[in-house]
């Protein structure tokens, strides 16, 4: 069977296995039109809550539909799990010779719910109503500037751009939402734009981002080179056929497929460095935080950030047959859950933990998609999504009680003021450092236990390396989760001033509602202050704001528990991180695996990512019970640190005996300083240099070719005027006055004739007389 007929057979075999549907394009417009009404007409509305039922109606309804679609999935028989809806001709590629031969293919507008798109819109309208819902509260203070209406809308459009993410049929509708949710980073990040620092941090996830595209576009073009078609099932249908060439040529180069395969599998996962921030393009989903707290659980949690992972998943087909690429995933993702972990430990702005803390679990995830382990990463997506959302919604319920504060050192004691955002954030803090039977212990260990697995069956120390670096990575992770919420709940509130170890420091927190305004600056000097605070323990610094002075969404005197729409949000993240992990629970300990077994019929069969055998029950019995010792003593060693000692006497000898090591930590090993260094200022000097040199000498040549042609022509102009025109008009003159002459002589009277004639005969006789 030729390429052309697999396609064609496989494009019938899709139809065939399909469900039509009319209203499945009603899931992502519905947001869209949220994002019309709301961006047209919120201006001039007088009442916000019209704006509120608008955004969250939209969504809402979205979720409702996706879920309704999803038990249509439900009833279908397992290997026709698919609904799909073409709703028009996007582009009509023509004739394209793709591997030798002439492929004609069109791309539709189309959405496709399978297994795993319809997994990732529940996430996606699940979680976004809920975040959605807790904005209502947490924005009051927007409410009243005429800034309201366009947070909802911006929300309401990166839902949108999510979900064509994830529902679109080919790679170009992926792409279309691709970009989306980095144009909508940009405008939510940077959602405060008269701010420098919140500007600076939207054109730098956006700048990012677009160097990761550059590479997401390589493979992309790659792909249509070798499949010659775009529709994702159509790929799947062709790429068995296409594995099995002896060679394949493209650009004069002539390689096996698996080379294709593991070149379009990097390209591909440079785009998704930097939509999930790993290594070494993660550096702008910390500075992230600049945007309203909203937007950092919108982005960590349900949207964004997932969308790599996604895609690697949705092209399992591609990364399958490329195992070079597939050990790039696993080597990077170890690497990034490690490194930023780390980097989670010296952090005391609360939201900026928990941003190392999601580029870290994002490496996890990014280790399962490299073990082959397609649904141990994607079920980390689902269980991430509800602890970290858990967490960032209530780190905003802490900032807003404590009037904009985000210093950890600055807060304290607030379980007795805050008891549902205390115990959510509880549960999920649990969930995240992997205890069991809480969902982020079972979706981990999975991971974990997939990549040790392959070192267990001979497949090189490489495995047990990346097993050992995700070890220390989830060590890290209980570890500073712990930290934070003994900072943040334990102890007394050290907002009022009540202050007897002096742990405080000067609070940089701003007041008129930024919240964030301390996200993506300032750094420098709480690591100054870090130090100062640990070095000299005797150092008093001032409390944080007087809280009797202020109030947010109605805490009028000192901390206290948030509004309803804002502590229901966290609560319910925080049960779905408890309950989460029982969906896939493993058969070694009596489960059924039913994520697993839902998204399998879309991982491609025909090969296992890496071969092997598995390995015996009892060594994975052996490492749960490392992992869940390994994590309880990262947190006994966090909770005898900071809670059993609330002077963190301890903490601080151990930064005076390694105060290098605690600055390198704390200053996250100066990679934005080393990127400053080495790559923006070099640029900008030579951006610099390169205006120079259009300014003066290419402009300067430009101009002064103009200005010598403006002179030639002024002295063509002066030459034509002066000479040839003066000539012109000379000779013209000469015969104007010589026909005067002539006219004088011809004038027609008979005397001058006469007179004339005489004339002649006296200067002819004259003549003669003279000869």
């Amino acid at each position: 069977m030729s390429i052309e007929q697999a396609a064609s057979h496989m494009i019938g075999a899709t139809s065939a296995a399909s469900t039509g549907s009319g209203i499945l394009w009603l899931i992502p417009f519905l947001p869209f039109f949220g994002f019309l009404i709301n961006g047209l007409t919120g201006r001039r509305l007088k009442n916000t809550k019209v704006v509120d039922a608008i955004a969250l109606g939209s969504v809402g309804i979205s979720f409702l539909l996706t879920v309704y679609f999803f038990f249509q999935l439900l009833a279908l028989p397992e290997n026709s799990r698919s609904i799909h809806q073409n709703l028009w001709t996007w582009f009509d590629l023509g004739g394209a010779r793709v591997l030798g031969g002439l492929s004609t293919t069109t791309v539709q507008w189309a959405y496709k719910f399978d297994a795993l798109s319809a997994a990732m819109a529940i996430l996606v309208t699940g979680a976004g109503f809920l975040i959605h819902l807790f904005s209502t509260g947490y924005m009051a203070e927007e409410r009243n500037d005429g800034r309201y209406y366009r947070f909802m809308a911006y929300m309401n459009l990166f839902v949108f751009s999510m979900l064509n993410l994830v529902l679109g049929a080919n790679i170009l509708m992926m792409f279309l939402g691709w970009e989306g949710v980095g144009l909508c980073s940009y405008l939510l990040i940077g959602f405060y734009f008269d701010r420098d620092y919140a500007a600076a941090a939207g054109k730098k996830a956006f700048v990012t981002n677009r160097v990761g595209d550059f590479g997401f576009m390589i493979g992309f073009f790659l792909l249509i080179m070798l499949f010659g078609n775009l529709d994702f099932d159509t790929m799947m249908g062709m790429v068995r056929g296409i594995s099995g060439m002896p060679s394949i040529t493209l650009f004069g180069h002539t390689a096996a497929p698996t080379f294709w395969f593991n070149l379009i599998g990097c390209c591909l996962f440079v785009g998704a460095i930097g939509k999930s921030a790993q290594i070494p393009l993660y550096v702008w989903l910390p500075d992230a935080m600049a945007g309203p707290t909203p937007v950092s659980a919108l982005i960590h949690a349900a949207t964004m950030v997932t969308s790599g992972l996604y895609m690697i998943t949705r092209l399992n087909f591609i990364y399958v047959l490329a195992p070079g690429a597939l050990s790039l995933v696993l080597f990077v993702g170890a690497l990034t859950a490690l490194f930023a972990a780390t980097m989670g430990l010296a952090q005391y702005d609360i939201k900026k933990v928990l941003a190392y803390s999601t580029v870290s679990q994002l490496g996890f995830m990014f280790m399962g998609l490299g073990a082959g382990a397609f649904s141990a990463g994607m079920f980390h997506v689902f269980t991430h999504a509800a602890f970290k959302a858990c967490l960032f919604l209530g780190s905003g319920s802490v900032i807003a009680a404590c009037h904009h504060e985000q210093d950890m050192r600055n807060m304290g004691g607030l379980r007795k003021y805050m008891p549902w955002t205390f115990a959510s954030m509880g549960l999920a803090t649990l969930a995240i450092a992997g205890v069991p039977p809480f969902s982020g212990f079972f979706s981990k260990d999975e991971i974990l236990w997939k990549v040790f697995e392959h070192g267990w069956n001979g497949q090189g120390w490489f495995y047990y390396l990346c097993w050992g670096l995700g070890m220390l990575a989830a060590f890290c992770t209980a570890f500073y989760m712990v930290r934070l919420m003994a900072m943040t709940f334990f102890g007394e509130f050290r907002g009022a001033g009540n202050d007897p170890f002096g742990l405080t420091v000067p609070s940089e927190a701003h007041h008129g509602g930024d919240d964030d305004a301390h996200g993506a600056h300032g750094h420098a000097a709480h690591g100054d202050a870090l130090a100062d605070a640990h070095t000299n323990p005797g150092l008093h610094v001032h409390a944080a704001d007087d809280l009797t002075d202020h109030g947010h969404a109605g805490q009028a005197h000192g901390p206290s528990e948030v509004p309803w729409n804002m502590w229901v949000p966290v609560f319910i993240f925080a049960v779905l991180a408890v309950v989460l992990g029982f969906l896939n629970l493993p058969p070694s300990l009596k489960g059924s695996e039913h994520f697993s077994k839902w998204l399998e019929p879309l991982l491609y069969q025909a090969a296992a990512a890496h071969g092997g055998h598995h390995a015996a029950e009892s060594i994975e019995y052996w490492l749960m019970g490392f992992a869940i010792v390994w994590a309880l003593s990262a947190m006994g060693l966090a909770w005898w640190m900071y809670i059993s000692d609330p002077s963190w006497s301890r903490a601080k000898a151990f930064v005076a005996r390694f105060p290098q090591l605690f600055e390198w930590v704390n200053a996250k090993y100066y990679v934005d300083e080393f990127y400053d260094a080495m790559v923006i200022n070099p640029i900008k000097q030579l951006s610099a240099q390169l205006w120079s040199l259009d300014n003066w000498v290419i402009d300067g040549m430009v101009n002064g070719a103009a200005r010598f042609t403006v002179m030639l022509a002024s002295a063509s102009d002066w030459f034509d005027a002066k000479v040839v025109d003066g000539l012109v008009n000379a000779v013209a003159w000469g015969l104007q006055q010589g026909s005067m002459g002539f006219k004088a002589l011809q004038s027609g009277r008979v005397q001058n004739y006469a007179f004339v004639m005489m004339l002649g005969f006296l200067a002819f006789a004259f003549w003669k007389f003279l000869a």
